[in-house]
């Protein structure tokens, strides 16, 4: 129901007035009724009392003749009454209704209440509808014949009389009512107005506030409820506008920090996460809703805040390996206790994911055992052979040739590496300036293999290459991309066998990319080394990776290049089966 309060209130107050007025008049109805029917009731048992005293001497002979029906017919004309004479068997003798030849066709009046009341207590009543002249009437009868009654004196008077007195009385009444449910409405209406006009401003100011807006108040000039109201409305408003900026303030310093901060109360439950918590261990809801611990998915998370919250301990600084979205991750995990008035009030808990820089620092580490290892080798083969020769090897001209092969060959595995590094380095930094056009691959696959040939050539192996008919061009680096195209080419050289070596590349377009697919039926490479094979330095088969030259760090390179283009690069292999290198490249729409 949309009317507005002045209205209801008017209808309701309109309507008390009205029905009260409406309940009176039913009640004078009823009353009107009683007084009329009483007064009718009064009269008429005076005139039959009156009547039964002038046949009460007679004979009961008398009632077998005509005479009982004349005298009958008189006396109802006299006093405008039905009046019926029955014998004390039950039979009519005479009723002023009916003519004499009827009589005999009408029912036995024995059982009807008002004759068998007077038979046996000397008066009789009944109000009923009456079959034989179908109306509502009222009966009275007496004994006719003293202590021996011979007959029985029935006077019937119909209530349509009083009906039409009652209707009389009832026009004046309804015209009145429906005056005063007008005046009950005019004034209900204008109550409910003076009421309503201050309740509306108090609404008006609520509706704002359910749209967010707290800044208005309500003028208060009096002291009633309405005023009291009113006042409580104005300090809530201003409480909650306080509470609001306050929480706004929070929300803002809670979601622009990068740590996860999550909060407990003194039962234990989480009663505040920020954004950064909630993303990182699925933790529904709002900000500062409540959430039962058991919601924090790893196991070993919930231990911790259990064992902080039941021992009141304070953690600085403490490293666990934690499961979150992002799969495993190491935590930082600071707390600190939260105390009101002395008392243990919950705890704040501090989440920093280091996994990042915990993967540096060992990317670095290894970077430098690498680094200082593929260095010392070479070094130590140099310095080896060089010693050898100025001990006296130099004057020997067999031995001196060979020792300065094998110093060349170890000074281009160091020039090979610093020059891998110092590409690798670039590529990382981000600094490369990238001249992306659209590259023909097949060109660059047929230039990258001529560099590859005589590696192919020493060691007897096969070399098949397909193309995909019409071939679209990708949007690529040409300098670059070729880089990456012969590193792997050139690492499946290293890694097939001699004379039995076989490397399909096969080139065609799939959706919007083009894929490049590098098969060998080399060593393969063991499960446990597929995640780790574009790494920097990483070799799954060290031996043969230093004997062919490889500094470790070609696919590492490959890699950095594809994600610069925006594509993808992936490895299968099945063990002593071969490999097969998935590159994909987005298609030039220039």
């Amino acid at each position: 129901m949309n009317a507005k309060v002045s209205v209801r209130l008017g209808i309701v107050f309109g309507l008390i007035v009205f029905l009260s007025i409406a309940l009176s008049y039913l009640l004078q109805g009823k009353l009107i009724n009683e007084l009329l029917l009483k007064n009718i009731r009064q009269e008429l048992y005076k005139e039959l009392r009156l009547s039964r005293q002038v046949i009460d001497s007679r004979s009961p002979i008398w009632l077998v003749s005509e005479e009982p029906d004349h005298w009958t017919d008189n006396v109802g004309r006299v006093l405008d009454v039905r009046v019926t004479l029955i014998g004390k068997d039950g039979r009519v003798a005479g009723d002023s209704y009916l003519s004499l030849s009827a009589l005999a066709k009408v029912r036995n009046h024995l059982h009807r209440p008002e004759v068998k009341e007077a038979l046996s207590t000397g008066y009789g009543e009944d109000i009923r509808y009456s079959e034989t002249v179908r109306e509502q009437m009222l009966y009275m009868a007496v004994p006719v014949g003293g202590e021996a009654p011979y007959a029985v004196l029935r006077f019937a008077k119909p209530l349509y009389d009083i009906g039409e007195l009652e209707s009389e009385a009832r026009k004046g009444l309804e015209g009145g009512l429906l005056w005063a449910l007008l005046f009950s409405l005019l004034i209900g209406g204008l109550t409910a107005l003076l009421l309503a006009r201050p309740l509306r401003r108090i609404v008006d100011a609520a509706e704002k506030c359910v749209h967010g807006d707290y800044s208005g108040t309500i003028a208060v000039n009096r002291d009633d409820e309405i005023g009291k109201m009113a006042r409580a409305f104005n300090f809530m408003s201003a409480e909650i506008n306080t509470m609001q900026r306050k929480e706004e303030w929070y929300r803002a310093v809670l979601s622009g920090i990068r740590e996860a901060i999550i909060v407990t109360n003194a039962d234990g439950e989480i009663i505040l996460v920020n954004p950064a918590a909630s993303r990182m261990f699925r933790i529904d809801g709002a900000m500062l809703k409540s959430h039962p611990v058991k919601q924090l998915a790893d196991q070993k998370l919930r231990e911790l805040f259990s064992d902080v919250h039941t021992k009141r301990t304070t953690l600085q600084k403490e490293e666990v390996s934690l499961v979150t979205v992002k799969g495993k991750r190491t935590m930082q995990i600071s707390s600190m206790p939260v105390k009101r008035d002395g008392q243990f009030d919950g705890t704040v808990f501090v989440l920093n994911d280091i996994t990042k820089l915990r993967n540096l620092e060992r990317i670095r580490r290894d970077f430098v055992s690498s680094v200082s290892h593929e260095l010392r080798t070479p070094l130590t083969s140099i310095k080896g052979y060089t010693e050898t020769l100025l001990d006296g090897a130099m004057h020997d001209p067999e031995h001196a040739a060979a020792f300065l092969r094998i110093i060349l060959q170890e000074s281009e595995q160091l020039t090979a590496l610093v020059n891998d590094v110092l590409d690798l380095s670039r590529i990382e930094s981000g600094k490369i300036d990238y001249r992306f056009a659209p590259t023909d691959l097949r060109s660059i696959l047929q230039k990258s293999s001529e560099l590859v040939l005589p590696a192919i050539e020493k060691k007897k192996i096969k070399l098949d290459m397909q193309f995909q008919e019409e071939l679209p061009l990708v949007y690529a680096d040409a300098a670059y991309l070729e880089i990456a195209v012969r590193n792997l080419l050139d690492n499946a050289v290293k890694y097939v066998e001699d004379t039995v070596g076989r490397i399909r590349v096969t080139a065609y377009k799939s959706e919007s990319n083009v894929i490049l697919e590098v098969h060998d039926n080399g060593l393969g490479i063991h499960p446990s080394d597929l995640d780790r094979i574009f790494e920097r330095f990483y070799r799954a088969d060290k031996a043969r990776s230093r004997q062919s030259g490889g500094t470790g760090l070609g696919l590492a390179i490959v890699k950095h290049i594809v994600l610069a283009h925006k594509g993808t690069i992936e490895v299968h292999s099945r063990l002593n089966q071969g490999s097969v290198f998935r590159m994909s490249l987005p298609v030039s729409t220039v």
